[in-house]
């Protein structure tokens, strides 16, 4: 099964300089690696030195087993366009054959569908044992990782209208096209919320705003089922190693690992500079091995009729959560931040019981409802 390591931060805190030497060190255990860039500003090329973004958004051979890749919106699309009948077509509605890619390309979230789509052709193939992704902002890798869950909610409410009052219109596009790659989609949701598949590292820096963004981002995180693995701190004062900002910002965050690094002398752009940032990173460390480990949360059966649904929620009171119930649709809300959870069958058909916040957990109670008599 191929590693998936998902890097992010907010914007220009060294996230894409973290992504890159991690690739660069695990490549040189031997581990075929890729590093994959969905952020439009194409930093990855340069921080391998490289001259211009890599060749119309296709995997470039870095060595024996290190390879780069950028997303490139119009190459992407233009390869699974088709005239307008294509899975892209098919999600985006159908009935698209007198529209260039071209100009589909400008539609919001299609960069989405199509950051999904390569990372479910890559760990498909398994050409590589690991995967990290050079995420965009941290609101940006929010959209790619609850991409796959709005497919999937489509997809579901289009094959079962009668489980809600409110009907999805049948998309104009070929059906079997659109299951097909809506299940497919629905497979990458299922790996990016495996936290034996894939894991997030936050990077950081010595930033008062940045220590509630980072807050913030563990929150919305934990509602998307992704497992937070540790914090990389950035950009520490020379001398500081893990010291005062690392140990604040530990109190901060509680039981996540928290990672420094000190500010470099120069841009850290090229190999060289790349492998001695990772040196500096993880001391020798395995830098594709979890900084910490999950337990896997989701739905568990706990009697006949009974089950609950666990989401890790850090720095989140129970006032703070609304919850409210559609049918087959758990619906979780946290401040701006909302996730639409479709339950399993066998939950599904049970009310909901009650919920609680054992303390970074939400806990969510499903049971049968008594018929009285």
């Amino acid at each position: 099964m191929t590693r998936i390591l998902l890097v992010s931060g907010s914007g220009g805190v060294g996230k894409t300089t973290v992504a890159a030497a991690t690739g660069l060190a695990a490549s040189r255990r031997g581990l075929r690696t890729l590093v994959l860039s969905f952020d439009a500003s194409r930093d990855l090329s340069g921080a391998f030195g490289l001259e211009g973004p890599a060749r119309q958004g296709l995997p470039v051979r870095a060595d024996d087993t290190l390879h780069l890749q950028e997303l490139d919106v119009p190459s992407e699309l233009q390869r699974r366009w088709i005239s307008g009948r294509g899975e892209v077509a098919a999600l985006l509605g159908g009935g698209l054959e007198d529209v260039t890619a071209e100009e589909v390309a400008l539609t919001p979230g299609v960069d989405v569908l199509l950051a999904l789509l390569l990372l479910d052709e890559h760990t498909r193939a398994r050409t590589y044992e690991l995967i990290v992704i050079d995420g965009p902002s941290t609101g940006e890798l929010l959209r790619f990782t609850g991409g796959a869950d709005a497919v999937g909610w489509f997809a579901r409410r289009s094959r079962a209208p009668e489980q809600s009052a409110r009907r999805v219109r049948p998309s104009r596009g070929d059906p079997e096209v659109l299951h097909g790659v809506s299940d497919r989609l629905m497979d990458v949701g299922a790996l990016l919320r495996d936290p034996t598949v894939t894991t997030l590292r936050l990077v950081t820096t010595q930033d008062t705003r940045a220590e509630q963004a980072t807050r913030r981002a563990c929150t919305a995180f934990g509602l998307q089922g992704i497992a937070l693995e540790g914090l990389v701190l950035n950009r520490l004062p020379p001398g500081d190693g893990n010291g005062s900002w690392a140990e604040r910002l530990q109190r901060l965050v509680g039981s996540v690992p928290v990672t420094g690094v000190e500010l470099q002398a120069e841009d850290v752009v090229g190999r060289g500079a790349l492998e001695a940032f990772a040196t500096r990173l993880y001391q020798g460390e395995d830098p594709a091995k979890p900084m910490s480990t999950h337990p896997v949360l989701g739905v568990e059966k706990d009697a006949v009729d009974a089950y609950r649904l666990e989401v890790r929620l850090p720095f989140v009171s129970k006032e703070e959560v609304v919850l409210s119930r559609r049918e087959a649709e758990l619906v979780i809300q946290v401040g701006a931040f909302r996730r639409n959870v479709l339950l399993p069958r066998m939950v599904a058909r049970l009310a909901t019981s009650g919920a609680r916040m054992d303390g970074e957990k939400l806990v969510v109670e499903f049971t049968k409802e008594r018929v009285l008599t």
